[in-house]
């Protein structure tokens, strides 16, 4: 037999699969799940579009990785599976069941990634801004995998899932009782991470009471805890739960800005504009010290013998608070020194906070 013939006889083979009544379906079926097979990624991304999803292809890139094995599985099976009844009867069977098992769960697979990524990778993360936990993402879609199964269960086996539910709900009670402290901070974690009430990086104070407080900046938001950096470089570690129970101020929100006061005794007597403006221009001066917005400085309170003026400078590094402060404070009570306007007994009174 030469390739010619052998030519003709395969086209005759395929135009009787593809136009008989018997093998149709069957055949035009294989032919569809092939060519998806071979262009997996072209059909995903034109799917991805189709559906108005996201436009950011570090996750389109990230969802096909995901789902790209359990979409050739699919493929495979569903290409093959029209053509088992033509096999021997045990092996139709056990390819059967291996189908009638694989489809449903690599198609529930390939919905749940793009739910995971789209939901949580997406919307959450990078459009809400949240800090969404990886356990809670697992709890999730652990509990999608679940109800599904025990739906395939009820389904396909006719496994009565009744007694199982019930024995997971006391399970869950005797979890939820030995975990609730956990539980708690996981859920006042994602309460945190939705209302946005600080963020990595953010400089905040957290207060116990009037005498107990611990200020640093956010280093780690976690699903159970929070670490913040204090200024002696050490890290405090504070359940998530506390931080919805007490007081917590953050310095970089609404702005990033920081102000800082420092208070100077100056004569009564003395010309006040003149001062005012020398400690605004002196403040000016300190690298460091933002220029908008600009340093401001006021009559704070009157005493018997002196009064007292404020200066409020706003700074960028809240690290550098206490260093400028010092900085500022130092330069003004020279130039004050120099119109000598400082009482005798408070030269060295400037305090700062």
């Amino acid at each position: 037999m030469n390739i010619e013939s052998l030519l003709k006889q395969s086209s005759a083979f395929v135009v009787y699969l593809a136009t008989s009544s018997e093998y149709a379906v069957s055949f035009w079926a294989t032919i569809l799940c092939l060519i998806v097979l071979l262009n997996k990624k072209a059909v995903v991304e034109y799917i991805w579009r189709s559906l108005h999803l996201i436009e950011d292809l570090v996750l389109q890139k990230e969802y096909f990785a995901k789902i790209d094995k359990a979409l050739r599985i699919l493929l495979i099976t569903l290409a093959c599976s029209p053509f088992f009844h033509y096999l021997p009867p045990f092996v139709n069977k056990g390819l059967s069941a291996f189908a009638l098992f694989v489809v449903p769960f690599a198609t529930l697979y390939i919905l749940v990634q793009a739910l995971d990524l789209v939901f949580f990778g997406w919307y959450l993360t990078k459009y809400k801004d949240a800090n969404v936990p990886s356990v809670m993402r697992a709890f999730v879609i652990g509990g999608i995998y679940v109800v599904f199964g025990l739906v395939f269960l009820e389904w396909s086996l006719g496994v009565n899932v009744l007694p199982l539910l019930a024995t997971s709900t006391v399970v869950t009670a005797v979890l939820g009782l030995a975990l609730q402290d956990t539980l708690k901070n996981l859920f006042a974690g994602l309460t945190m991470s939705f209302e946005k009430r600080y963020r990595q990086g953010d400089w905040v104070n957290f207060r116990l009471d009037a005498n107990n407080n611990t200020i640093g900046q956010v280093s780690e938001i976690g699903w159970r805890t929070t670490r913040i950096r204090t200024l002696e470089d050490n890290f405090a570690v504070i359940p998530n739960s506390m931080f919805t129970t007490y007081q917590v101020v953050n310095y970089s929100l609404p702005t990033p800005s920081y102000s800082r006061t420092i208070d100077f005794p100056i004569k009564v007597q003395s010309d006040l504009q003149p001062v005012l403006k020398r400690l605004k221009d002196t403040a000016i001066t300190i690298d460091g010290v933002l220029s908008s917005p600009a340093p401001e400085a006021l009559l704070f309170s009157v005493k018997v013998d002196h009064i007292v003026v404020r200066l409020r400078f706003y700074i960028e590094d809240f690290s550098r608070g206490d260093n400028l402060a010092g900085q500022v404070g130092g330069a003004c009570v020279e130039g004050l020194a120099k119109m000598d306007v400082i009482p005798a007994v408070a030269a060295a009174a400037a305090t700062g906070s």
